[in-house]
């Protein structure tokens, strides 16, 4: 057995001396221990990636990738194949995957653009001509522009200290009444969104969470599209940019989710007391502060506004 936590800490001293061959050491010893562990991969990919071993680097990424398809967290491993894919645009394997994947998810357009983009590069390519016809011959589910392709690789950002509260719970309903708040004319029915934009949001999600947020903001300003989730795509779309640390984007985007119709009490509250963080990480205080006094009118039992604002009014003036 070995001490997980100590090799960690020793790694993440070796990042931060500028060491990275020596921390590289160390995350190798961890994945042997725990091959299962999602996360050292990425680490260890990404430590090849700073250090210029960029081969090595996507045969981490696509260890990872692997391990995402083998549980059919299929928008994972398709946002760590366009990770490669951001690294090596040519690298045919990868455009193989992502395709196959896409089929999988039943996007057969998204499916045809890489198999063209395959067959670009290596017109001999087989596999990709015979998906191709069999595409051709059947009904496509969705089709997406031709040249569709992943966003340029984002530099490295970290969190602010100011955390959002994401907006996960009710995802995609199949078919819902969404009562408005208090005062306002009629409920709307909001239908569930198409296979196309829900891909786009779970792989926004996927990004997010691997702090890829250049890539989340492509993947969620597209899923918007769809009526079902503009709601959490503007939560989440406000939350990628208040962790960049760009809060005027992010109040931007809460105040625009503030204004979609049919949201009900609890919702409102959720995208107010988002919109009071970002105006706080602003400097913003006076805003920020009737912003979450505005959330508890919205819903009282709303601690975490209880405690902005408690931290607001006790600082000095």
């Amino acid at each position: 057995m070995i001490d997980k936590e100590k090799i960690l800490d020793l790694a993440q001293k070796y990042i931060l001396k500028n060491q990275p061959k020596k921390a590289i050491a160390e995350y190798i010893k961890l994945i042997e221990a725990d091959p299962k562990d999602k996360r050292l991969y990425l680490k260890l990919g990404d430590l090849y990636y700073k250090n210029g071993d960029y081969e090595k680097a996507i045969a981490e990424y696509l260890k990872l990738a692997e391990l995402y398809a083998e549980e059919d967290l299929n928008s994972r491993a398709i946002s760590i194949y366009k990770k490669v894919l951001s690294i090596n645009p040519k690298h045919i394997d990868t455009l193989h995957r992502i395709a196959g994947l896409y089929l999988k998810e039943g996007l057969s357009g998204n499916a045809r653009n890489y198999y063209s983009n395959i067959l670009e590069i290596n017109p001999t390519d087989e596999a990709a001509r015979q998906a191709l016809d069999r595409l051709d011959t059947s009904l496509p589910s969705k089709e997406v522009p031709k040249g569709t392709s992943a966003p340029p690789f984002p530099d490295s950002h970290f969190p602010t200290e100011i955390k959002p509260r994401d907006d996960k719970s009710d995802l995609f309903p199949a078919s819902v009444v969404d009562p408005q708040p208090q005062g306002s004319p009629e409920p709307v029915e909001i239908h569930p969104p198409d296979k196309e934009a829900e891909m786009h949001y779970h792989l926004g999600i996927a990004y997010k969470e691997m702090e890829l947020y250049d890539y989340a903001i492509s993947e969620f300003e597209q899923a918007s599209n769809s009526p079902a989730i503009k709601f959490d795509c503007a939560i989440m779309l406000g939350t990628c940019y208040l962790e960049k640390g760009d809060s005027a984007r992010a109040i931007q985007y809460f105040k625009e989710g503030t204004q979609l119709k049919g949201l009900n009490r609890e919702k409102l509250a959720r995208l107010h007391f988002n919109l009071g963080l970002a105006y706080e990480a602003n400097g913003m205080l006076s805003e920020a502060l009737e912003t979450f006094q505005h959330v508890l009118k919205l819903d009282s039992s709303f601690i975490e506004a209880q405690e902005r604002i408690k931290k607001l009014e006790n600082l000095p003036k």
